[in-house]
């Protein structure tokens, strides 16, 4: 179990080193997992860091800071790490601008809950239950289906009021040309 407030303090503290476009990914994520005594990337798996999206390499950068901390040197994985590197972080890259992740407080608890689940620590003094439960509150990828679903029912009531309008101004103009 990690305190999640040590995590989010930590992100608060990002060093603007994991802000920089001058750091290359491959050796930042070797370093980390090297230093919790783990192996890092090989020529094969760097390649894959080669032609990254600016957000995204961006928001690994900041990833790793957070996962360099002592508190997940024991629940260090590889393949987790590599995981959350590659199918937990492009999605939520394109959805918000990365340097959030650093100034605003639910993006530091949402980054670092997902690390957190991405390498299977509970947060200090909750159930599974709660931390679902929490995540799901500060969760962008699910604010963002809400909000689209939100929009297209928005729209769908707008096309029904309009269809409803011009049926009512059929039904009048029929009842006066009848008179």
């Amino acid at each position: 179990m990690i305190a999640l407030s040590r995590l989010t303090r930590r992100l608060a503290e990002t060093p603007n080193d994991f802000m920089s476009e001058q750091a290359w990914v491959p050796a930042v994520i070797s370093d980390m997992l090297a230093a919790a005594n783990r192996q890092g990337l090989n020529a094969r798996t760097a390649k894959q860091f080669e032609a990254m999206d600016p957000r995204w390499r961006q928001l690994v950068l900041i990833s790793c800071w957070l996962l360099a901390d002592e508190a997940f040197r024991e629940a260090m994985d590889r393949t987790r790490v590599l995981n959350f590197v590659n199918e937990v972080l492009p999605p939520l890259a394109k959805l918000v601008e990365p340097a959030r992740f650093v100034t605003d407080p639910d993006r530091r608890e949402e980054l670092a809950r997902l690390a957190m689940l991405a390498l299977a620590v509970m947060p200090a003094g909750e159930t599974v239950e709660q931390a679902a439960d929490r995540l799901a509150t500060v969760d962008s990828a699910r604010r963002y289906e809400v909000l689209e679903a939100t929009k297209a029912a928005e729209q769908r009531a707008a096309a029904v009021r309009k269809a409803m309008e011009e049926q009512r101004a059929r039904e009048a103009a029929a009842r006066y040309s009848q008179v």
